[in-house]
């Protein structure tokens, strides 16, 4: 069989945090979040405490840094938030080769099944390409895990609505997304009104949204500046985004903006995670 690089699907979004256990308890509270499994790594380019936690219809590595190394810089420096795309690939070696047929170099393969690309080659977006299967993932036939009781959930998560990252030209790293990763555009809206995604790519089972940096405009659309692009955002769909925003302010959860069917949320309320509610999924996502 010919080898080829092939992005199978959204493995997971990863945040890093300065407190896993807050971030875990207050994202449970608000949107029903699980956790799948837990583990405590000193390994050089690991380094945390936390794992993989389900919400809605996919995953989000959740980890608070134990060493020095990056992850605990990122901490330190930017409070936390999230930090990479992890995408499931069906072979390393070809993802690799293909890679570095487009001049984006290798950062760290501190697995032999898993490897980080240089944000620095793919816009400021951080990567993270795994072979490797996880059994409690329900992907790899794990179980499911039952939702909390409606009633301890504020506003329960359906689906990963998409990732968002923050980019200096949304529509042209689409293009070149497209291109490293073998998938498809989705959209494109170059006249977006700040804070609206200006473009999409398809990861398979879940839309990657590019937005622009938001200069000095960043805490009035999100709640924290971003002075640099990177990954920044998980939206998650919800059934009535009215009742789940009403829930929201009755339990003091501050909202920084609703505006276009995006409810973002205070990461000071979700533990340090940059988190947006919505009722539907994005144009041209691969599930519609």
């Amino acid at each position: 069989m010919s080898r080829r690089h092939h992005v199978r699907w959204l493995f997971h979004s990863t945040a890093m945090v300065a407190d896993y256990d807050l971030a875990i308890r207050n994202l449970g509270t608000i949107v029903g979040l699980r956790v799948l499994e837990y583990g405590e790594s000193t390994e050089p380019g690991i380094g945390r405490r936390g794992g993989m936690a389900w919400a809605g219809d996919n995953a989000i590595e959740v980890g608070q840094p134990i060493v020095e190394g990056a992850a605990a810089q990122f901490v330190s420096r930017h409070g936390g938030g999230m930090h990479s795309i992890a995408l499931q690939v069906e072979d390393l070696e070809a993802t690799m080769a293909h890679l570095q047929q487009q001049e984006v170099h290798i950062a760290a393969r501190p697995r032999p099944d898993m490897c980080f690309s240089d944000p620095r080659d793919t816009g400021g977006v951080f990567f993270q390409w795994s072979t490797f299967e996880l059994a409690v993932d329900p992907r790899f036939g794990g179980p499911r895990p039952d939702p909390l009781p409606r009633s301890q959930v504020l506003a329960p998560a359906t689906r990963h609505a998409f990732v968002g990252a923050l980019v200096d030209d949304p529509v042209a790293w689409a293009a070149t997304f497209a291109t490293l990763l073998g998938i498809t555009v989705t959209f494109e809206d170059a006249e977006a009104a700040p804070g609206q995604p200006m473009a999409g790519v398809s990861l398979g089972d879940c839309t990657l949204a590019l937005f622009p940096l938001p200069g000095d405009e960043g805490r009035a659309l999100w709640g924290r500046l971003y002075e640099r692009a990177r990954t920044h955002l998980v939206a998650l769909q919800v059934d009535d985004l009215g009742a789940a925003t009403d829930a929201l302010h009755r339990a003091g959860i501050t909202i920084v903006r609703w505006a276009a069917d995006l409810v973002v949320l205070d990461p000071a309320a979700t533990g340090g995670l940059q988190i947006a509610l919505t009722g539907s999924l994005l144009p041209g996502d691969p599930r519609l």
